[in-house]
Parts: C-alpha cells; sequence; structure tokens
C-alpha cells in the first residue's frame, strides 16, 4: 500500500502580520500626505486673501517631540532585551513605553486646550482660522494612531506577562516596535513641518 507524503505549505517571506503592518504604515503615510498636500496648497491662496491666521504652536507639542523620542528609544530596548531573552528588562521597558505614550496622549490634549483658549478650534467662525483646523486634524489624525499604538503595546505588554514574547516568538513585539518608530518619527516631521510652515 503506498503512503502519501505530506508536502507542507511553504513558510511565507514576510510574517503576514508584518505584511499587514507595511500595508498600514503605507496607508497612513498616503493619509498624512495628503494633509500636508492640501496644507501646502491652501496656505498661499489664503494669505494672498488674507483668511490665514499664523500663530505659535502650543509649547505642549515640543514637550510631546521630546517624550516621542525618548519613547523611540525605550522600545527599542524592550525588543533588544526580548531578542536577547532578558525578560524582565522586556516588561519593564513594555511598560515604560506605554506610559511614554499615555503621556504622550496628555500633552496633545494639553496642546489643544491652549489652543482653544487662543480662540482656535477645529471648526471656526472666522474664515482665516482655517490654519488652526488643520493643526487639529493633523494632530487629531496622528493621536489616533497613536492610540492604536498604545493598544497595540498593551497587548504585547499582556503576552509579556504570559512569557509569550521571547527570542523564539517575536513577531508581536517586531510590529509593536516598527509601528511604535513609524508613529513617532511621523510626529517628529508633522511637528517640524507645522512649526516651519506656520
Amino acid at each position: 500500500m503506498n503512503s502519501k507524503k505530506k508536502i507542507k505549505d511553504p513558510e511565507p517571506l514576510v510574517a503576514p502580520g508584518k505584511f499587514n503592518l507595511w500595508l498600514l504604515m503605507l496607508a497612513s503615510s498616503m493619509l498624512f500626505a495628503s494633509l500636508v498636500s492640501a496644507f501646502i496648497v491652501h496656505k498661499p491662496d489664503a494669505q494672498a486673501k488674507s483668511t490665514w491666521t499664523a500663530f505659535d504652536l502650543p509649547i505642549f507639542f515640543l514637550v510631546s517631540v521630546l517624550i516621542a523620542i525618548i519613547s523611540s528609544v525605550t522600545i527599542f530596548v524592550a525588543f533588544k532585551a526580548a531578542k536577547n531573552d532578558e525578560l524582565s528588562t522586556n516588561k519593564t521597558f513594555l511598560a515604560l513605553t506605554l506610559g511614554l505614550g499615555l503621556a504622550f496622549c496628555v500633552t496633545q490634549y494639553l496642546g489643544w486646550k491652549q489652543l482653544i483658549a487662543l480662540d482656535l478650534t477645529l471648526v471656526n467662525a472666522r474664515p482665516e482660522d482655517i490654519s488652526a483646523s488643520y493643526v487639529w486634524m493633523i494632530t487629531g489624525v496622528h493621536v489616533l494612531h497613536v492610540l492604536g499604538g498604545i493598544i497595540l503595546l498593551g497587548v504585547a505588554l499582556f503576552k509579556a506577562f504570559k512569557l509569550e514574547i521571547h527570542k523564539k516568538s517575536m513577531t508581536l513585539m517586531s510590529i509593536a516596535h516598527t509601528y511604535w518608530h513609524f508613529v513617532g518619527l511621523l510626529w517628529i516631521f508633522l511637528y517640524l513641518f507645522l512649526y516651519f510652515a506656520q
């Protein structure tokens, strides 16, 4: 009696989770590129018609840049620790990154409060305050991305406490690491753009 050997399906070159992450980051980059492009196109025309308000960015937005830089360091340490099976260090720095992510959201909220104090809101009665609407849109959409990253970090931390993240199980940690760097670098770019564009 002939016995048939089962042929295993080939392993994918890239883990499906990582592939989906890169697609998400590509789509997000295109979204922010469209918002930035709209800002660049709209500003000269609005200035020519004297319908563009110039204002300083809230200081809390600069604080959030510093938080983004520090959290990029902590997520990198967490990632390296997982690769080296330093599980305690991995959990500590994942928790630190999660805390910094929450602090980032707080600084954004405080920055928005500063804008409101200047009577610069998402929907403005004066047409010249459309410049503030762009700031609200760009920062608001970015915070939504950060919240997604915080959820991802929370799941990774939960898995780390269950000892499911280690050098032989790095997919989730790698996804969290890559995505957190993405939202951090994205914020630095967006802040610099808004700062110099104003």
